[in-house]
């Protein structure tokens, strides 16, 4: 029996920095490194993985840029808390990248209307009465600026931002400002404003009526309607 051809599948070799860069992650997540804390000096860890300062400070940096370290001149590394916010830059670039694709726009909005609607309905199982207020409050501002567009866009971001944070999910928070505000704010001026925001403040009244009566399924209907809506009738800055 004839053996087949075994193709050539070379073994690449991690950088060093990289692998720098993944042990003194496990020392964070394992807590040996606590948020507050220092990090050792970088002399310190070029002993400790026996390498050099380059590649000591290019794990430095790309822990620094996740979000996971602190770095001051002169200071040693602090670690941080991690923020989901962190991933606002790096996934912009992804969002425009899908955009410039054929039926990139199409994909987006459909992808926003499942985490929305998905968001709301969280919103509705979990939104406290602290929460239940600060989405009222959004909702009201919003309603003040239906007939200036630049107005409107703020407020009405501050609206579904209030929902997000509802959800008590510091990822789904994150993943909020990194799509929808994004989408929100590359919105062209549309025709017959006042008479499209006011259909939005109508939906947005429907959607805070059944976060506020805890209506799960209400509330993801509410909401899917309102971005179908949205999508259709605004257009996005390329």
């Amino acid at each position: 029996m004839a053996h087949k051809s075994k193709k050539s599948r070379p073994i690449i070799a991690r950088r060093l920095s990289d692998q720098i860069e993944h042990e003194l992650l496990l020392m964070i997540q394992s807590g040996e490194y606590v948020p507050g804390e220092r990090l050792p000096s970088e002399r310190d860890l070029m002993e400790m993985f026996n390498v050099g300062r380059s590649s000591v400070r290019e794990a430095l940096f790309t822990l620094q840029r996740k979000g996971f370290l602190q770095i001051n001149r002169g200071d040693r590394p602090k670690v941080i808390e991690p923020r989901p916010e962190k991933m606002i830059g790096e996934f912009a670039d992804v969002i425009g990248m899908v955009l410039s694709k054929p039926d990139g726009i199409l994909h987006f909005n459909q992808v926003r209307s499942f985490f929305e609607a998905s968001v709301a309905r969280f919103a509705a199982e979990n939104a406290t009465a602290e929460d239940l207020k600060l989405i009222e409050m959004a909702l009201l501002a919003n309603r003040k600026s239906v007939g200036d567009f630049d107005d409107f866009r703020e407020t009405d971001i501050a609206f579904h931002r209030a929902i997000a944070q509802a959800a008590h999910n510091p990822i789904v928070f994150g993943v909020y400002d990194a799509l929808v505000e994004w989408v929100i704010s590359k919105r062209v001026l549309p025709d017959n404003l006042k008479e499209r925001n006011q259909g939005s403040i109508a939906a947005h009244e429907r959607i805070f009526e059944c976060i506020r009566n805890g209506n799960p399924n209400d509330a993801y209907n509410a909401m899917a309607m309102h971005i179908a809506r949205a999508n259709s009738e605004y257009n996005l800055l390329s």
